[in-house]
């Protein structure tokens, strides 16, 4: 948990606004296209990106990072398929590339500014539902982890803990469903970590928050810092791998991953309906290309 903090502090000076500082910067714009040769986007880019190797991983990473008290922060466009969300006042992205796979962008992580630092709970709720919406409009669709009961947020009322359904974990918890807006009091009852989930065409997309409440008013103000993961599905599955082998043998090994994730979600679900709790029996998983 140290280390959880120390990092989370490093990054909150990095991403959180403190008010504006006098230096100033020309406002620029990048335009990420997932699935484009990263060489691309460094040379059409007028930002200055970072580059760090490990040779030994084949793997690279190449950054932009500013202070979020800085006036201009640029804008950044992450475009997949036929869709494009744009946002704002980015502190810093990261793109990782495993030349192991090849040169293309399979991996976008973007740091956010949010509102200034122990700036009232409820505004910083209302600012980060409003980016929610901007994702859905942009045609991000909620996403259920295929282990997970498929519970909209309008049984919210039927589920007490922000944690689990009836006992059983969940990552895609139906109080963090986009389409339903929490209250305060059931926002201040998860502890830190907010996470939001979505997918569009083959790309899956992450909106996370963490909270640190405020030392003086912690039931009323704090600080968050707000990002966006991009996950293509190669990335996105073979995460859930550990080793490195398994990870090269993602496509023959998720078809009974998958099959595990099902059993577990069908019993999660009798489980709920035999407590009064619908379950959302429109929702498909999305089609896995890879392995179609």
């Amino acid at each position: 948990m140290k280390f959880l903090w120390v990092f989370f502090s490093g990054l909150l000076l990095a991403a959180c606004n403190n008010g504006d500082s006098n230096m100033t910067n020309t406002q620029s714009h990048i335009e990420i296209e997932l699935h484009d040769k990263i060489e691309n986007i460094v040379q059409s880019t007028p930002l200055e990106i970072s580059q760090e190797c490990l040779s030994e991983l084949d793997l690279c990473w190449y950054k932009f990072k500013r202070s979020a008290n800085e006036k201009d922060l640029p804008t950044v466009t992450v475009k997949n398929s036929s869709t494009s969300l744009t946002i704002e006042k980015a502190t810093s992205f990261t793109m990782v590339i495993d030349k192991k796979i090849g040169d293309t962008i399979e991996n976008v992580d973007i740091t956010v500014r949010g509102l200034p630092d122990n700036s009232p709970h409820e505004k910083q709720k209302d600012f980060i539902y409003d980016l929610l919406k901007k994702i859905k409009s942009a045609g991000w669709k909620h996403y259920f982890y295929p282990g997970d009961p498929r519970i909209s947020g309008s049984e919210i009322g039927k589920i007490p803990s922000p944690d689990d359904v009836l006992g059983h974990l969940v990552s895609s918890h139906p109080w963090l469903d986009p389409d339903y807006e929490l209250d305060i009091d059931r926002w201040l009852k998860i502890e830190s970590f907010y996470n939001w989930y979505f997918y569009n065409d083959g790309v899956y997309l992450t909106f996370k928050a963490w909270r640190r409440d405020s030392k003086d008013t912690p039931d009323k103000t704090g600080t968050y810092l707000l990002s966006m993961e991009f996950l293509s599905e190669r990335d996105f599955w073979s995460s859930g791998f550990t080793k490195d082998e398994e990870k090269a043998r993602w496509k023959e090994l998720l078809p009974a991953q998958l099959k595990r994730d099902h059993d577990a979600r069908i019993a999660a679900e009798n489980n709920a309906r035999a407590a009064g709790i619908e379950i959302d029996e429109n929702y498909k998983d999305p089609v896995i290309k890879a392995i179609q």
